[in-house]
């Protein structure tokens, strides 16, 4: 008996199978993407992507594996920008957001140009600035853990090449109002060039408002980042993408490294893009987790950031590898230490069951 390669692969279990729709197609039953016992809450991923439809899509691709994916890219960079309500070079792809965040990096931070952000965000810029020479600028958050953006402009000079803006920011967690970042945006001078980062804004539930996609539609110095690791379900592939103005995004992908993606990539994002439905479950189940912690942490009397991820950023009142054991030790996987706060402990909203699990060890660990 003969087999093509999409049947041996589902043999092989690497289907959507064990992850089917349920009822009204508004709840999901998921089989586990985990160890047996092991809550693996660590790394900001969707446990629950990708979609079972990006999965299907993803079977009928595969045997495209030994092709360049150009078409698929041009499709998908015209999905994006009738999506995003912009023409089409208004948006560039890049292996994951993370591509987007350090060309830009590369591109606005030249001529003895400087970089300002936050002393407790996402280190993919300040860290690659550093790499290449760049000088960069540390603020620190404010009493709430959110971006100090009075400070921050107070920093900005002729000198500022590019300032980063991670919203919501990891791993705090936490957003700054949409009203004071666009006044923020429009008080710094007008050769700056601000780049915020919204791999999480999809978690948050009033996310047309809090983009700042408006001001790129209106030729502003603003790059929008977004990415299809959160909550597409699709951190393993690397895909992301940014939305400038066309000269702006020009420039960024002149200073890509990677120039271009697999056709299963693109194929996923385009298909992922339009499950809506399934997008709005993960934000529901996000919530539900994020609360969950919030309450854990108000009865344990700890200190935490009122976040709006797929995470929560709270101190555990003991050193952060006594904590990480301790919780290891019970099965459950947090994150590494985030300096300037290399104490504090972020977790990710994992499943139902995850969260469960969590909430039962947490308190064994802080009282004992």
């Amino acid at each position: 008996m003969k087999m093509n390669r999409r049947e041996i692969i589902r043999l092989g279990g690497v289907s959507a199978a064990g992850l089917v729709l349920a009822g009204s197609g508004t709840q999901f039953a998921f089989a586990e993407r985990k160890r047996p016992g092991i809550a693996n809450i660590s790394g900001n991923e969707n446990p629950y992507g990708p979609a079972p439809a990006v999965e299907e899509a993803l079977l009928e691709t595969v045997e495209t594996t030994n092709r360049y994916g150009f078409s698929q890219e041009r499709a998908l960079r015209a999905q994006i920008a009738e999506k995003e309500g912009v023409s089409v070079d208004h948006i560039v792809l890049g292996t994951g957001s993370t591509e987007i965040l350090t060309a830009s990096t590369l591109a606005f931070s030249s001529s003895g140009k400087h970089v300002i952000t936050a002393d407790q965000s996402y280190s993919a810029v300040p860290a690659y600035a550093t790499n290449i020479g760049r000088e960069v600028t540390y603020v620190p958050l404010d009493n709430e853990l959110k971006f100090d953006l009075d400070a921050m402009a107070s920093k900005a000079t002729t000198r500022t090449g590019l300032v980063y803006v991670c919203n919501p920011n990891n791993p705090t967690g936490t957003v700054v109002d949409s009203d004071r970042l666009r006044d923020f945006i429009g008080s710094l001078p007008s050769e700056v060039m601000v780049l915020v980062d919204e791999a999480y804004l999809e978690f948050t539930e009033d996310f047309a408002q809090r983009t700042m996609l408006d001001l790129v539609k209106k030729g502003k110095n603003v790059i929008v980042a977004r990415t299809f690791s959160k909550i597409h379900g699709l951190a393993g592939m690397r895909i992301g993408y940014g939305v400038a103005r066309p000269d702006i995004s020009a420039k960024i992908t002149a200073h890509r490294q990677c120039r271009f993606m697999g056709p299963l990539c693109a194929v996923a994002a385009s298909v992922s893009l339009r499950q809506t439905e399934f997008h709005d479950y993960c934000r529901a189940k996000a919530q539900e987790g994020r609360q969950l912690t919030f309450d854990l942490c108000e009865k344990l009397g700890l200190e935490y950031a009122r976040g709006a991820g797929n995470f929560v950023f709270f101190n555990p009142r003991m050193e952060h590898a006594e904590f990480k054991q301790k919780m290891a030790d019970r099965n459950v996987n947090t994150a590494r230490p985030f300096p300037p706060r290399p104490n504090w402990a972020r977790v990710t909203m994992g499943t139902t069951e995850e969260m469960q699990q969590f909430a039962e060890v947490l308190p064994q660990v802080i009282g004992g």
